[in-house]
């Protein structure tokens, strides 16, 4: 019976030529009670890269893993609130155009703290009676969840256990912790997920779970149609790329803790270049030149920009910028509960930085941060903007035109046009701009009509501006507290999405207006950004995990290879 399955399997890959490039492996999913299960996580791990194939089960609960590499896997199923039976299929050879077949059963079990997204959290963590407990609650929400939510709690202990947990961060140099703001945080975890706590073991116990649930059969049959693919990188604490940006000639390029890394997505290597600095600097983003020969680094705290030749393999001299002018009003950049909008707690420093970097038509490196900045690559000189002291996401159109989003300082939300030529600046007022944060620009890319859009992080928006006409258009993304943080567009102009708190991905088509989100096999991942590569994926960071990846959808042959699967 096994060979006869094999035989029709193959026979129906080969038929839609999935079967030419590598292995697949495929099977049913099913539920507790022996039902198809929909929206399993299936996950094919290969032994050799560890590069990571992730697919879900249709209504069906079949799933296929197509094209993968000959070679060795691990392979497992999840889902929130089950376990898989068998938890692994290790060991499982893959040959060229071999088809294997594996099923699994997903039976109850618990979902744990850590695997909550920064959403959940929120609502779930117990609010202490006390003015100070309450306090200290909120110091977690507003400042640890801007790096990582819960996947970093997995434990229990005392005040001293929390304190240690915290101090490693900072020994290791992942964060810059306040003295302060750490005991407030090893106060509040200690009551909470303290040894004598009265906190349940799961948050299942608790009644307000049922409100938070996401529940596998909701998502539509579309839903089910993406792909991810992620891969292992050094595991080093300050290698945590919040995204990947493709070159010209196919690799992609990942900031890293004092320098950079350049990833081959079809073998899974990753070569690491370091600046000579032992304090191994933050890199905010890295820019591939479009001709392939350089790649910008953007040295945040330094407020320094460095070029690495691709062709040389050497960095250059650290350009730093010696602005040292007004620095505006910070606010809360992360948390989007109401009682953090726009109040004054300022998440990050205001000194001037370099934050993320493109380039005009003539060469010239232009940087969002603190001020805003233009890069002459011939003269090595700067030109500050002082008129626009902060900026977050940078773009650049067809005419050379520089955009720009105001969103971190508390006094400066508008989006900002730059004519790259003239150096004039030209400042827009998003409609929803109001006192708490709704319509600030996070993001901002521009698309091939010419159309600019920026990622509404606060008033959960994608928002779609026209310079022709110099109006907004805004797209309410569906689900509660939508946090657009990482946004990139397709070839198709189709705006994708990952929701910071949520850790849903999301597409937007913008012809007619339709929202499709996905499952996201990560509780959290923190994107910062997302990029296109010259072959439809759209890459991303999971810095929580220290991996990178790309996600795509299924091409017509391959969700008709799954639907007919016997």
């Amino acid at each position: 019976m096994r060979k006869l399955f094999s035989l029709v399997m193959i026979s129906l890959f080969a038929s839609v030529g999935l079967a030419a490039t590598g292995g697949n492996i495929t099977g049913t999913i099913k539920g507790p009670d022996g039902a198809p299960f929909k929206a399993a996580f299936v996950r094919a791990q290969n032994v050799q890269t560890k590069m990571v194939t992730i697919v879900l089960s249709n209504a069906r609960g079949k799933y296929l893993v197509n094209n993968l590499a000959p070679g060795t896997y691990d392979v497992w199923a999840s889902a929130a609130e089950y376990k898989s039976d068998p938890a692994k299929r290790s060991d499982i050879k893959l040959a060229d155009g071999q088809v294997v077949g594996l099923d699994f059963s997903l039976q109850k079990g618990a979902v744990q703290w850590t695997q909550l997204t920064r959403y959940q959290a929120g609502i779930l963590l117990p609010k202490p009676a006390s003015e100070p407990e309450a306090k200290d609650r909120d110091v977690l929400l507003q400042n640890c969840f801007g790096c990582h939510g819960m996947s970093k709690w997995g434990m229990r202990a005392d005040k001293d256990g929390w304190a240690n947990a915290i101090g490693v961060m900072r020994l290791v140099g992942v964060a810059d912790i306040k003295p302060e703001i750490a005991d407030q945080a090893a106060t509040y975890l200690a009551s909470v997920f303290g040894p004598d706590s009265e906190t349940p073991p799961t948050p299942m116990q608790l009644t307000e779970y049922k409100s938070v649930r996401q529940d596998h059969d909701g998502w539509s049959d579309d839903a089910l149609n993406i792909v991810y693919v992620d891969y292992q990188l050094t595991g080093e604490p300050k290698d945590r790329p919040g995204t990947g940006r493709p070159d010209k000639n196919g690799f992609i390029w990942l900031e890293m803790g004092g320098g950079l890394a350049k990833l081959n997505p079809e073998t899974g290597e990753v070569k690491v270049f370091r600046l000579d600095d032992p304090s191994r600097p933050a890199i905010h983003e890295v820019f591939p030149t479009a001709d392939g020969s350089s790649v910008w680094l953007t040295i945040q705290d330094q407020n320094a920009l460095v070029r690495f030749d691709t062709r040389t393999e050497n960095f250059d001299p650290v350009y730093k910028d010696p602005w040292d002018g007004p620095r505006p009003r910070q606010t809360n950049t992360i948390a989007p509960w109401p009682q953090f909008r726009n109040n004054d707690v300022e998440t990050i420093g205001s000194a001037p930085r370099t934050h993320t970097a493109v380039a005009d038509p003539a060469g010239n490196i232009w940087a969002s941060g603190r001020p805003l900045k233009k890069f002459d690559i011939e003269t090595r000189k700067y030109t500050n903007f002082p008129d626009v002291p902060d900026t977050y996401g940078i773009a650049v159109d067809k005419e050379g035109n520089i955009w720009a989003g105001e969103f971190t300082a508390r006094d400066y939300r508008q989006l900002v046009k730059v004519d790259s030529k003239t150096n004039k600046v030209t400042k827009y007022t998003p409609p929803n701009t109001d006192d708490k944060l709704d319509g600030a620009p996070r993001r901002v890319k521009v698309d091939s009509q010419g159309y600019v859009w920026c990622a509404d992080y606060f008033g959960g928006n994608l928002t779609r501006f026209d310079p022709k006409t110099e109006t907004f258009k805004i797209f309410k993304i569906p689900g509660p507290t939508p946090t657009p943080y990482g946004m990139g567009l397709d070839h198709n102009d189709n705006v994708w999405y990952t929701s910071f708190y949520t850790d849903v991905t999301g597409r937007l088509d913008p012809k007619s207006g339709k929202f499709t989100e996905y499952p996201s096999p990560y509780g959290e991942r923190s994107t910062r950004d997302l990029n296109e590569d010259s072959k439809g994926r759209i890459w991303f960071g999971a810095e929580n995990i220290f991996r990178v990846g790309y996600m795509r959808l299924r091409t017509p042959a391959e969700m008709a290879a799954v639907q007919d699967m016997k």
